[in-house]
């Protein structure tokens, strides 16, 4: 079983059926991520990262091995987790206030939808655009809009699968800013994968590193940065080379890069 306030993900293996072969995308994924805790996990396309996601939100199931949240397993999605995909999905034809009422479950009332739509316009920074269609808002305002939907419910776990990688650099340095004073202020329990290295170290208290062909934990990384969240501190250096080598290690020499 599970702990109370956790995640469990009790050795997990997950496969598909490719032609007349069977291709093993998990291989005894064991992993505990805390109550309250934000847990990026890393790797290259095609290690299961999303899969890994589908099967903690409960959209997928395994082919062994069981999940808990809260003490209670997975076996079909649920308003307590709230998943943010790559793409925004906003419906077009929609103002930015009822894109975020739609993901609102029946139990708030009218006047309670209300004062949560504004609620949360405040709390991803979008005060002023309550009227504005999707196709009058930046890429970055977009994302905003689909981080407040996700949060409509006040889930217990936030699952993000790659939120920000189709933006510029710039604006996908900002939202991960914006992430973190969101998740300081709400303290859901969060896992986040992603491709980029960088933006794990910034946003995880714990770096999961995963290898492919199947995929598997290779190397769990804390996250210890005095210096705050800095990527120019040497702490922040250190890490970033010691995760680099976990995917390059079998090269001759890591890939150049400047601090």
């Amino acid at each position: 079983m599970g702990q109370e306030n956790d995640i469990r993900i009790d050795h997990i293996r997950q496969e598909f059926a490719l032609g007349n072969t069977t291709l093993e995308v998990l291989r005894d994924i064991d992993l505990t991520i805390k109550d309250g805790e934000f847990v990026t996990v890393v790797g290259g396309s095609g290690c299961g990262k999303s899969t890994l996601l589908r099967l903690i939100a409960g959209i997928d199931k395994p082919v062994s091995g069981h999940i808990y949240i809260h003490g209670e397993e997975v076996e079909a999605p649920s308003l307590d987790t709230g998943v943010l995909f790559q793409e925004s999905r906003l419906l077009p034809w929609y103002t930015v206030e009822k894109n975020i009422a739609y993901g609102l479950s029946a139990q708030f009332s009218k006047s309670e939808k209300k004062d949560r739509v504004r609620e949360l316009i405040e709390l991803v920074g979008l005060t002023g655009f309550e009227k504005a269609l999707p196709e009058q808002l930046s890429g970055g305002m977009q994302k905003r809009v689909a981080i407040a939907r996700t949060l409509g419910n006040r889930p217990k776990v936030l699952l993000l699968d790659e939120p920000f990688g189709a933006l510029d650099a710039f604006t996908k340095m900002n939202l991960q800013s914006e992430l973190l004073k969101i998740w300081e202020k709400e303290k859901m329990t969060t896992l986040m994968v992603t491709h980029d290295i960088e933006e794990a170290i910034y946003l995880g208290n714990r770096v999961v590193v995963m290898s492919p062909k199947p995929g598997v934990v290779k190397k769990v990384v804390p996250i210890h940065l005095t210096a705050g969240h800095s990527r120019t501190s040497s702490e922040f250096a250190q890490l970033r080379r010691i995760i680099y080598r976990e995917f390059f290690e079998d090269n001759e020499k890591e890939p150049e890069y400047t601090i």
